[in-house]
């Protein structure tokens, strides 16, 4: 996690490199958020294929869907998304806040090709990614924590 003075956090996962395992959930309390069970970090040493721009990224576990959230709002500005083994996957991306969804979005993946999604995710205060089973790697996601 890379944390600037303006308030963004890009969270790379990339000190879970770090845990000399190539596959795991992620700890408790992961860059102060609460995550789904889905959530495991994949390193290079495990599939050398994918695009990740460090060693290390999250994957969405056996398939199922990813969730994350904070206590305190916060505003989603990015992702980087790629999928591990489908030639193209349909991701939905919301964004809620106090159980509302605020924000609903589909992107398009690729396989061996991270693509960077810029987004405008306001005062919410949990994520979703719906991958409708398609395993998914997520290399960066940045937030503002202001």
């Amino acid at each position: 996690m890379i944390q600037n003075g303006s308030g963004e956090v890009v969270i790379t996962f990339e000190d879970l490199h770090k845990e000399n395992k190539p596959i795991g959930p992620l700890p408790t309390g992961y860059a102060e958020c609460t995550w789904s069970e889905s959530a495991w970090f994949l390193t290079k040493g495990c599939y050398s294929s994918t695009c990740m721009r460090g060693q290390c990224a999250l994957l969405n576990a056996n398939g199922h869907d990813l969730s994350f959230q904070r206590q305190d709002p916060f505003y989603l500005k990015g992702v980087s998304l790629s999928s591990l083994w489908m030639d193209t996957a349909d991701v939905v991306l919301e964004g809620w806040a106090q159980g509302v969804r605020k924000y609903s979005q589909t992107l398009m993946v690729g396989k061996n090709t991270m693509t960077n999604f810029d987004l405008d995710y306001r005062d919410i205060d949990r994520v979703s990614l719906t991958t409708g089973g398609a395993h998914i790697v997520v290399d960066n996601i940045i937030l503002r924590l202001d």
